[in-house]
């Protein structure tokens, strides 16, 4: 019998990891490489900021299976000595993205130095300067132990070695969280980090440092204590975080080029584009038909999957095509008749086998154990088959509903399930519902597991919502979770750490809260996204704007949104009324189920808010005092608050020490400080004031 193995195989570039300290020097690590237009972006924004800021220390962040080290490897080669492997490097990046990164960091005639570095749980100095000299980039052979300050000498030197020739030193730190997990499993502190950043941002653009993680700092420093987590803070401030993220249809894209289907092409079935008309973005039937055999329900799904929590004990996409895990796409492939789909209750069957365990100890744990018991329950009570796969679907569907864009409407139900037609499966539904197995969600038209509750959300919330007359901003601004925007380049150049807070206003208020300003909690002035609201008309918008320039003072920035913003307040609104019938409602103390589903709804609104404000903020109109009106990206924000910074403060001293350059300096700083004074009284003079060693006060 003729099976799909026989026909399907995983494209080889997709067999194996990249480990970059191995395969930076090889040409065949770059076959068959795609690189997606958020990974590009990304080098992008990186090149603009080494221009407009000289930022030279970042953060890669993503999880397995994004990328990163491919990006590594690419962008390695675009900067390298040869211009043949430069050229074939720009068709891979798209020649736009090539073009800003060699006039932000000119390879010259022999291109950049590279230093890979692979993290492991070790003193970050010996790793680093192991790998120099595996690099062969020290003259004086080996070192042995290495020392905080033998690697920044090092990496100093090697930077500016030859500046005629070379464009500088670039190191890459893969896997850089080995190292703050052993520093939070251990105790000890990663200075070395804002050392190696610091160096980095005062070597004139020779030194670049990239670090990469599978997750932000903070995620790292769990087990720490709330003082600890806060130095971490400050460390991470010191590089610029960039998310390496595939979105949706680039991870669709990848699968569909990870999958060889003896070389055809296949035209769009009619399932592909039924479901692509369902999803809410821009997914077309061609990404779903290349990702052929899977269902395009599961090609949809397995990119979520691979990116929750429990997907990060190394099951990327590509991992899973190419696993022999029971049920997995490979043990399907050598059993399956060509014809046959991988379909989405296979999905939720090998994830059972695999990886049950993970998936419980992760935040998906409840919503997973509740749909176990609800399946365990239907074999009980003698569901057939067809009712078994359907709560397989709804209950996979429900999991990754965020960010696969599918809900489990009966109309997905049917393209998941195509052997049995929709009359069967109403009526299976409707005796899982009869069984209190599933239930159907009005405001999503979709089908979820049903736990059980008597308590009547939808009129709790519908009182609640009528009670609300006018939303809090105050409230909405900590929902977007906005964060200050710091003058970086400003830092650079004086020491001190100043910022501008953010906040959301009404634009009908924005004329009496710009001019009753004043700076709070250490900001130095304002960034403000003033949110049109339903009474107001375009043109009183557009004369609001016109004023603003005349009537802020100097600090504040505001900001208006180019598009209707309305829908915030509704949800804003929404979000509220559901946190009220949280708070306040005594029946919900004993019933565990309704609870749940408003902490759910309130995730997903809040969600939901976030991106809203985010879209406010990408489009919005920033004006001030003496600015000229203009969209500003996130990078051009630090730049300006570093401009309005310098005309305010630029004839403040440049103390150009963390002691004591702070809001409120520690007890050691401040006895420092007391120190230093007297010996500047008292032994005016003498060499380095009489201080003997080397105290703190020696420091300032």
């Amino acid at each position: 019998m003729t099976t799909l193995a026989d026909r399907v195989r995983v494209a080889r570039r997709f067999r194996r990891s990249i480990r970059i300290d191995m395969d930076l020097s090889d040409p065949a690590s770059l076959e068959g490489f795609v690189c997606p237009p958020s990974s590009a972006a990304v080098l992008r924004t990186m090149a603009k900021h080494v221009v407009e800021s000289e930022q030279a220390a970042f953060t890669w962040t993503g999880p397995y299976g994004t990328g990163k080290s491919s990006l590594v490897v690419a962008l390695s080669a675009a900067l390298n000595g040869s211009s043949d492997l430069r050229e074939s490097t720009s068709h891979i990046l798209g020649l736009e993205t090539t073009e800003v990164l060699w006039d932000a960091l000119p390879p010259r005639a022999k291109g950049w130095r590279i230093l890979p570095v692979v993290g492991r749980r070790d003193r970050p100095a010996q790793v680093v300067g192991e790998a120099i000299e595996h690099a062969r980039l020290v003259r004086n052979g080996r070192i042995g132990t290495w020392s905080d300050d033998s690697v920044f000498d090092a990496l100093t030197r090697i930077a500016k070695r030859a500046p005629t020739q070379h464009g500088g030193l670039i190191v890459f730190i893969d896997e850089m969280g080995k190292f703050l997990e052993g520093a939070a499993y251990d105790g000890t502190d990663i200075y070395f980090f804002q050392q190696i950043a610091e160096i980095a941002s005062r070597s004139n653009n020779r030194l670049i440092v990239v670090g990469i993680l599978h997750q932000a700092f903070e995620e790292y420093a769990y087990r720490l204590s709330r003082e600890m987590r806060d130095e971490w803070a400050k460390i991470q401030g010191r590089f610029v975080d960039l998310a390496v993220s595939v979105g949706p249809d680039e991870q669709l894209e990848l699968l569909g080029r990870a999958i060889d289907v003896d070389g055809q092409l296949r035209k769009p079935g009619e399932l592909a584009k039924q479901v692509a008309a369902m999803l809410h973005r821009s997914t077309g039937p061609r990404l779903l038909e290349d990702c052929w055999p899977l269902h395009p329900i599961s090609a949809c799904l397995l990119g979520p999957i691979s990116r929750r929590r429990f997907g990060q004990n190394q099951r990327s996409l590509f991992s899973f095509l190419n696993s022999t895990e029971p049920l997995g796409f490979q043990d399907f492939l050598r059993t399956a008749a060509v014809g046959d789909l991988y379909a989405p209750e296979m999905v939720w069957d090998y994830l059972r086998v695999n990886l049950e365990p993970s998936i419980i100890a992760s935040p998906d744990g409840h919503r997973w154990t509740m749909a176990v018991d609800a399946l365990e329950r239907c074999h009980a009570a003698g569901g057939d088959d067809l009712q078994v796969r359907l709560l397989k679907v709804i209950a996979l569907v429900d999991l990754f509903k965020e960010r696969s864009g599918l809900a489990a409407s009966i109309e997905l139900l049917c393209l998941a399930i195509t052997d049995h037609n929709e009359k069967e499966i109403r009526e299976a539904l409707e005796l899982l519902e009869d069984a209190s197995l599933v239930i159907f969600r009005k405001f999503s038209n979709s089908y979820s597991i049903f736990e059980g509750s008597d308590f009547d959300i939808e009129h709790a919330v519908d009182e609640a919502y009528e009670t609300i007359d006018e939303i809090d901003f105050s409230r909405l601004t900590a929902l977007a979770g906005l964060q200050p925007v710091i003058a970086k380049r400003h830092y650079h150049k004086t020491g001190a750490i100043r910022w501008f807070e953010t906040a959301v206003v009404p634009l009908r208020d924005i004329k009496e809260r710009a001019s009753n300003y004043l700076p709070a909690n250490g900001a130095i002035g304002a960034f403000i996204l003033a949110l049109p609201s339903h009474g107001d008309s375009p043109r009183s918008v557009g004369t609001i704007a016109d004023t603003l320039s005349t009537v802020l003072p100097d600090g504040v920035v505001v900001g208006i949104p180019e598009w209707t913003t309305w829908t915030i307040e509704s949800l804003a609104r929404e979000f509220i009324a559901l946190e009220q019938v949280r708070d306040t409602t005594p029946e919900l103390r004993g019933d565990r189920v309704a609870r749940l589903e408003i902490e759910t709804r309130i995730a997903e609104l809040q969600g939901q808010v976030e991106n809203e404000l985010s879209r406010a903020l990408d489009s919005a109109i920033w004006r001030g005092r003496g600015l000229e009106p203009r969209q500003l990206e996130q990078a051009e924000l630090n730049s300006l608050a570093s401009n309005l910074a310098d005309a305010r403060l630029g004839e403040s001293p440049r103390l150009k020490n963390e002691l004591l350059n702070r809001l409120r300096p520690s007890s050691n700083a401040v006895a420092a400080q007391n120190a230093l004074l007297r010996h500047m009284a008292l032994y005016e003079g003498r060499e380095r004031l009489g201080i003997v060693g080397f105290p703190a006060e020696g420091g300032l």
